[in-house]
């Protein structure tokens, strides 16, 4: 009876050890976000032409700038069960003492079988100033359909693409979470730095392609592609999105700071 007090006791003391250690370890070094680290969009899609398929795979991550130096990255769970750090780079200004990273994988088959398409299990992962700040989705982890197309956890509305035509008209897709039926998609434009502005109306789409990769409109995250198109004009044109649905209003303005003609950052 002595003898299994004192394996039991020993067994806790070592238990509350353990945790100890951990509490210790996630206070000193980690700790997740409060406003540190955002995962701001992922985007997956799957291609396939001449018999080869492959999957492009695009991450964007908003953080504070507390340092110069600093590493972004998406901790990402491979097929075998392991985590790896994908390194993020530089992608621009997010404003209010924000920036903004970005992750880009292709994993191509060439004809491998089988084909390494997966889909994505992350976190967003940042390190400054000896600390590391996590934005795991409150504990559930991010997930992503390998050919879903895009994940909004945060935003309401973003511009997804936008491109020149040879026309000179310019093309944008929107990615607007599905909040309700009834909704209004609108592109708030100007050529002339703002002296005056036109708005033209975008329109659901029930799919698009993305190169040689489909995606579905609302797809399995709940998010519809519109489109709209800016008439060519005079100047070259800068603009934001308004997103109105159930009596709201949401914008997408590039952080503050508008947008060109040509979308993403490379």
């Amino acid at each position: 009876m002595t003898t299994n007090r004192l394996s039991l006791l020993s067994r806790w003391r070592a238990a509350l050890c353990v945790l100890a250690g951990l509490t210790v370890g996630l206070s000193s070094a980690s700790a997740l976000a409060a406003d540190e680290v955002k995962l701001l969009k992922a985007v997956s899609t799957v291609g396939t032409r001449y018999g080869q398929t492959w999957q492009d795979v695009t991450y964007f991550v908003v953080v504070k700038n507390l340092a110069y130096e600093k590493q972004v990255a998406i901790h990402d769970k491979q097929p075998d069960g392991t985590w790896t750090d994908l390194a993020a780079s530089y992608a621009g200004d997010a404003g209010a003492g924000l920036e903004l990273w970005k992750v880009t994988r292709q994993y191509q088959s060439w004809g491998t079988t089988p084909q390494p398409t997966r889909d994505l299990e992350f976190v967003a992962k940042f390190t400054v100033n000896g600390q590391t700040y996590w934005d795991n989705n409150g504990g559930a982890n991010y997930h992503l359909g390998r050919a879903d197309g895009p994940l909004l956890p945060r935003a309401n509305v973003l511009v997804g693409t936008s491109y020149w035509q040879p026309t000179g008209d310019v093309d944008i897709g929107i990615d607007v979470k599905n909040l309700s039926y009834s909704k209004n998609v609108t592109v708030v434009y100007s050529t002339d730095g703002w002296a005056t502005s036109h708005q033209v109306a975008a329109t659901f789409t029930s799919g698009y392609s993305v190169g040689y990769s489909y995606v579905s409109s609302p797809n399995a995250q709940g998010v519809e592609r519109w489109q709209a198109r800016i008439p060519a004009g005079t100047g070259t044109p800068a603009y934001y999105v308004r997103y109105e649905v159930n009596g709201q209003t949401y914008w997408d303005s590039n952080f503050g700071y508008n947008y060109p003609p040509i979308y993403p950052p490379l």
